[in-house]
């Protein structure tokens, strides 16, 4: 889990939803459309059906994974087929512009999009990104919630495209030690 550049047409409006409890938000969207989703799910129970799934039985039974019925054991498996609200749609124009998602769940933005990287990376640094927005909003002081250290962003916007938002690591003396923030060492 963590923040990943992707690419998305000029000017990219992320749909949104209306959750449970009322309020709007992002729709969490896979980094790749439908169809291609579909293509993988369609590969992977040709696959069951002509192996995968005979193991799956041999090993734990085929009470929940009957041979007669291979896309009801397949689903069981696997879960459910992609459901194309979770997947990018194909876009009609090239996407050449910059966001970052965050990647715990599906994925939902957490900046505008920018034509170029170097805005970009003068936003990051100018304001974080929107959870470090609302996390100043709010007044949270646990957490670095500051706007991105130039290097930092630099670094993330401009190297792979990708940072965690969470490391988890124990000490020599066994105690856990969770570091939040932007993913990047200081």
């Amino acid at each position: 889990m963590g923040r990943e550049i992707r690419r998305v047409p000029p000017n990219w409006d992320h749909p949104k939803v209306t959750r449970s409890n009322g309020k709007e938000g992002y729709q969490p969207m896979r980094n790749y459309d439908a169809e291609t989703a579909w293509d993988v799910w369609q590969e992977e129970f040709r696959i069951w059906c002509e192996s995968e799934g005979d193991k799956v039985r041999d090993k734990y039974g085929s009470g929940n994974y009957p041979k007669d019925e291979p896309y009801r054991a397949f689903c069981a498996w696997h879960g459910n087929p992609p459901d194309p609200k979770y997947y990018f749609p194909k876009f009609k124009e090239e996407p050449t512009w910059y966001q970052v998602y965050e990647t715990v769940s599906e994925g939902t933005p957490v900046t505008p999009p920018f034509e170029t990287q170097h805005e970009l990376v003068e936003y990051l640094v100018a304001n974080g990104d929107f959870w470090d927005q609302k996390r100043r909003a709010e007044g949270i002081t646990s957490m670095n919630c500051d706007p991105w250290d130039r290097q930092q962003a630099t670094q993330f916007v401009f190297g792979s495209g990708w940072a965690p938002s969470m490391v988890v690591s124990t000490t020599s003396e066994g105690s856990t030690i969770a570091t939040a923030g932007h993913g990047f060492p200081s």
